[in-house]
């Protein structure tokens, strides 16, 4: 019984550090990896806004800019 208890705690603490980091950056939104990235995407993002480019343009270049 108590190395039930003992997994129990374990995996609260294991879900509270997850949920903890979790919420401090999002799987799902990339962080741009520095300042040059960041403008490159913001100069993208008006591109396509104003409607210079497509959307598969838009896709690819942005792949382009996170992944180099």
């Amino acid at each position: 019984m108590m190395i039930f208890g003992a997994v129990i705690v374990v995996a609260l603490l294991v879900f509270i550090f997850r949920a903890s980091a979790w919420t401090a950056h999002p799987p799902h939104q990339p962080m741009p990896h520095n300042r040059a990235n960041s403008a490159g995407l913001h100069a993208l993002d008006e591109r396509y806004a104003r409607g210079e480019i497509n959307r598969e343009e838009y896709l690819q270049k942005k792949r382009d800019i996170l992944e180099g």
